[in-house]
């Protein structure tokens, strides 16, 4: 029996092009929103980024502001400032302010370790120890943020938590042995350690640093307190 295969239809197999054109037809919607999107995206991106850099300039000279304040004269006559707490607070609301209004920026993060030096001049050492923890955190493997944990064994030395802060100078030292802040940290582990009794291990400290920086101001400082000892 012979089929004669010129009378049936075949359907043609759709192009690649018309395939995509039907599969738009069925997903406007999605294409519409899609669309948006990458408008959005095109203009919201270099904006955030144009808007970063400017919140970051202006963090900038609001920062130096607050620096000019903790540099400023102290004159109960001619001023600027007629006490350091009057000074003090003004830095302090300063910094605050950029805390506040340019978080996130590279300003705010040093603006926070100055709060809380403000606040530890003005005995507010609660939060000056809070600021100075975060303050490490976000300051970590700069200079601000070595400096930030001696803020911290402050605040504790002077909420007579001497064990505390001998034990927090002590992991300090170890971890970073080299850091510049190393000497001045050992000579306030001297004295923690002569809080608690522990006078050998003042002595220790204090040697050290007579020993290592004798050419500094910190290893006179140590010859000093070994004499008087």
């Amino acid at each position: 029996m012979t089929i004669n295969w010129g009378h049936i239809a075949v359907p043609h197999e759709k192009s690649a092009v018309q395939k995509g054109l039907d599969w738009a037809k069925s997903h406007q919607e999605i294409i519409a929103v899609s669309g948006i999107l990458l408008i959005l995206v095109a203009i919201g991106v270099p904006y955030y980024l144009h808007s970063q850099v400017q919140s970051e300039k202006d963090a900038e000279g609001v920062l130096s502001l607050g620096q000019y304040y903790l540099r400023a004269t102290v004159d109960p006559k001619n001023g600027p400032f007629k006490s350091t707490v009057e000074r003090d607070q003004q830095a302090l609301q300063t910094f605050q302010r950029i805390i506040t209004d340019y978080a996130g920026t590279p300003s705010a993060k040093i603006a926070r370790y100055y709060a809380a030096k403000s606040e530890f001049s003005l005995g507010q050492i609660n939060q000056s120890y809070a600021n100075f923890d975060v303050a490490i955190q976000e300051l970590k493997g700069t200079p601000l943020g070595d400096e930030a944990t001696l803020g911290k064994i402050l605040c504790l030395e002077a909420q007579n938590q001497f064990s505390q802060g001998a034990l927090l100078a002590e992991a300090f030292l170890q971890g970073k042995p080299n850091s510049f802040i190393a000497p001045e940290i050992r000579l306030n582990l001297s004295d923690l350690y002569l809080k608690t009794k522990d006078r050998a291990k003042a002595l220790d400290q204090l040697q050290q640093v007579a020993k290592n920086y004798a050419d500094s101001d910190w290893g006179k400082e140590a010859e000093r307190r070994l004499k008087n000892l």
